[in-house]
Order: structure tokens, then sequence, then C-alpha cells
């Protein structure tokens, strides 16, 4: 996914490597899952410079997978329980 080859993934090469070299056309389509995933992975560790900050660094790619699945996965139980699709769940 490192297209730059520099150590870092932005969102742009996330959401390009979940299209292209993940291949899951799903997920890639799950533009919220995949934000969401990007910015809980950040902030997985704690960063050594300003640039950590924006950017999920090597150390933090096994938690930019694990939280793509986590959040995948309440999507779907969510999109299950909207019955009505209009994004939000009732009593």
């Amino acid at each position: 996914m490192d297209i730059n080859c520099n150590g870092f993934l932005s969102l742009a090469e996330v959401d390009k490597g979940v299209k292209d070299l993940i291949n899951l056309p799903v997920l890639f389509e799950l533009k919220p899952v995949v934000m969401r995933a990007f910015r809980a992975a950040k902030t997985s560790t704690k960063s050594k410079s300003k640039l950590d900050d924006n950017l999920v660094s090597e150390a933090e790619y096994r938690y930019l997978l694990k939280y793509l699945q986590h959040y995948y996965e309440y999507w779907v139980a969510f999109d299950r329980t909207d019955a009505d699709h209009y994004k939000r769940i009732s009593k």
C-alpha cells in the first residue's frame, strides 16, 4: 500500500490499497468504515513526530487491518438492524 515508500500510509493510499491490493470492492464502497479505521489506527501508538499524527505508521498497520475488520462488522450489524435504511435505529 505504501506507494511513496516512506513507511507511512495516507488515507488516499489506504483507500487505494483496499480497492487494488486487498481487492475488497465492498469495503472500498464503505468510505465511513475506511475513514474510521484509518482515524483509529493512526492514533493507536504514541507518535514520534508531527508527521505521525496524520498518517498510519508501519507499527500501526496491524491496527489498521484489525480496525477495518471491526468497523466493517459493526457496519454490517447496524445495516441489518436499520430496517428503513435511514441510518438510525428506533426502539
